[in-house]
């Protein structure tokens, strides 16, 4: 499994409610509504920011899944030194209750590694 594979899975852990060590990863995404697709499809929107990084508070990037219908958007939230903040919210279809999520990226030899 690659590590963006990994920073998918917390991002998804992060965006339900139920604590991540109590469920096996494939009950957090059953119980989230999202499907790997969508995270997939979020992981690449979130990528997209942070390639551009050095833009600064106010960037964002929409996605959408229309297979699933879960839409959403991720902007850059502010800057912690170096680190980029980044929120992420996500609406399932039929669904106009936000699932969100704040996740801290900083930069490490040359990528962008989620920090906690």
């Amino acid at each position: 499994m690659r590590f963006s594979g990994i920073l998918t899975a917390a991002a998804v852990a992060a965006l339900v409610a139920a604590p991540a060590a109590a469920n096996p990863l494939s009950r957090i995404l059953a119980k989230s509504g999202l499907t790997p697709q969508d995270t997939n499809i979020m992981r690449q929107a979130e990528q997209s920011l942070l390639a551009q990084a050095q833009g600064g508070n106010g960037k964002r990037a929409k996605w959408s899944n229309p297979d699933s219908g879960a839409h959403g958007e991720v902007n850059v939230a502010g800057k912690e030194g170096d680190c980029v903040l980044l929120q992420h919210q996500a609406f399932l279809k039929d669904d106009q209750t936000p699932k969100q999520v704040r996740r801290k990226f900083c930069p490490s030899e040359g990528k962008w590694l989620l920090s906690q």
